[in-house]
């Protein structure tokens, strides 16, 4: 079920679009008619009720064929519509573009998920495209990964960019407990073994290990979880869907990748006029 919030969304990147209106469809004989919408390629679908919102606020009636998350061969229809060939136009392309994206986001995920199977928790970074972020993360959620941060406020998130400010990574952690004592979950990212075991200290309840190669991320658990660390741990940095598999047995809790929305292709749909 899509948000208020991202109905507002989708309303604003429609009329973006439309700007003062569609001129070409202005000069096109008004008829009513039918039209469908069709997978070129076979993909994870996502991004259905964002479609089908769209249309209806045009007054054009949509009528799902497929489900969210399925698994869909090219060729598909995905959605039948009915309403007047000038009001379907003018939300063709933008109905395009989110059922692509969305499309695209949930199958790379869905593939990275497969990797690794269900004893490690798949998760988006906030490399998102910059006004889709809930887009992409619904997209991702419809695949069953976890979207991680919607934004700043989620949780307390310490990078490498924040440690400097703070006289060890331990610190940082004790100030975020100061701040929000237990109401926010404190995720704290180290770039070494020696950060990692002072960091413990202050158990995070996550520890980040970022850019570890896979032998090093899983002597560093294999020593962090020997110390009593019981909290759950994260690997990030560099992690595609060419190398997941490398990462699988290392001990993490959660595997976080920027690549499953950064840099994607987008999945070919198209309008067809019946």
């Amino acid at each position: 079920m899509i948000s208020a919030e991202m109905k507002r969304q989708l309303s604003k990147i429609l009329f973006d679009d439309l700007g003062f209106g569609d001129v070409t469809s202005a000069i096109t004989p008004l008829k009513k008619c039918r039209a469908r919408i069709v997978a070129k390629k076979s993909c994870v679908l996502a991004g259905l009720e964002e479609a089908s919102y769209l249309f209806r606020l045009k007054h054009v009636k949509p009528n799902a064929k497929q489900k969210n998350g399925q698994k869909i061969r090219a060729n598909s229809t995905v959605l039948s519509l009915r309403g007047t060939n000038r009001q379907i136009f003018n939300v063709e392309r933008t109905a395009l573009n989110v059922l692509s994206r969305m499309s695209a986001v949930a199958t790379s995920c869905s593939e990275a998920q497969k990797i690794v199977g269900k004893r490690i928790k798949i998760a988006t970074t906030r490399k998102t495209m910059p006004g889709f972020n809930l887009f992409d993360n619904h997209a991702a959620e419809i695949a069953g990964v976890w979207s991680y941060r919607l934004n700043l406020n989620s949780f307390v998130l310490l990078k490498d960019n924040h440690l400097p400010f703070f006289a060890k990574p331990s610190d940082a952690v004790l100030a975020a407990r100061e701040a929000y004592g237990n109401s926010m979950v404190v995720d704290l990212e180290v770039e070494s073994l020696s950060q990692a075991l002072d960091a413990i200290t202050a158990k995070p309840d996550i520890l980040m290990l970022d850019n570890f190669s896979p032998e090093k991320a899983k002597a560093a658990i294999k020593k962090l979880r020997s110390r009593g660390f019981r909290g759950k741990i994260e690997l990030s940095g560099g992690i595609n869907l060419k190398n997941l598999k490398r990462f699988t047995g290392c001990g993490a809790n959660i595997i976080s990748m920027g690549s499953l929305t950064q840099g994607i292709v987008s999945k070919n749909f198209s309008l067809e006029i019946l």
